[in-house]
């Protein structure tokens, strides 16, 4: 008999439970304590665990994010799969500035170089910005490649949920990257055989608000869906079944 893999989602128990205990599974970024916590709200009709975050015009770091606690996944490894949601709430002001509010991050402290995947709100639009380069060393900005797709409207009073299926590469004409919107099966962006990061570059995805820096667009507050990551078994069923948009299906 044919042995199959069992996908893996992390963090494995109910959203109930990682409210409850929230630190144990995941870190933040802040200037200030209670930037990012962990709260309970209706959104959408639905009462449900949600992580709140705030980002003030006077903090003095352009971030704050949650990301799961020991979350690295290297370039050139399996498969890696992310869900990530996000809910504008009526009061939300559009802004001309590229507010992020969810990205796969270069954790390999290379700190200059742009996430190699970031969902971002520009006006009234989200957009995927990607960055990636095939250099083995010299990595810098300038000499980065990037791309930015369009996907869809910033709807306020509503959940935005990002599936990613990811084959980490800095290899040029390998890699593979696929990203699903709100519950569709249908991908908003798909490149295969394309490099899609950076060499060395060990990816933490993050939710939450990051600004350019230097950039003032005032009091920003989002409530997001707990972050979730699943290995190579895992489906595009296995993590959207993890989103809010799932539930409101």
């Amino acid at each position: 008999m044919q042995a199959y893999a069992v996908a893996a989602v992390f963090p494995g128990v109910p959203a109930a439970d990682i409210a409850q205990h929230f630190s144990d599974y995941y870190g933040v970024r802040q200037h200030a304590q209670q930037r990012v916590q962990a709260t309970a709200a209706t959104l959408g009709g639905v009462t449900r665990p949600v992580v709140r975050t705030d980002w003030y015009g006077t903090d003095a770091t352009p971030h704050s994010d949650f990301y799961l606690l020991n979350e690295q996944h290297p370039v050139q490894s399996t498969r890696r799969w992310y869900a990530m949601s996000v809910f504008l709430p009526a009061d939300w002001i559009t802004s001309s500035v590229p507010i992020t509010v969810a990205q796969v991050d270069n954790g390999s402290g290379a700190g200059a170089l742009a996430p190699p995947l970031a969902l971002q709100i520009r006006g009234d639009q989200l957009m995927l910005n990607m960055n990636f380069n095939h250099r083995a060393s010299d990595i810098t900005p300038a000499n980065s490649a990037r791309r930015t797709v369009m996907a869809g409207p910033a709807t306020l009073g509503s959940w935005h949920c990002m599936v990613v299926r990811a084959d980490w590469s800095a290899v040029a004409g390998a890699g593979e990257l696929r990203v699903y919107m709100n519950g569709s099966v249908k991908e908003t962006f798909f490149a295969r055989s394309s490099h899609n990061s950076y060499a060395g570059a060990l990816h933490v995805p993050r939710v939450g608000l990051t600004v350019p820096e230097g950039a003032t667009p005032g009091h920003r507050a989002m409530y997001a869906d707990f972050l979730w990551v699943g290995d190579s078994a895992a489906s595009l069923n296995d993590m959207t079944q993890k989103t809010p948009c799932h539930v409101a299906s």
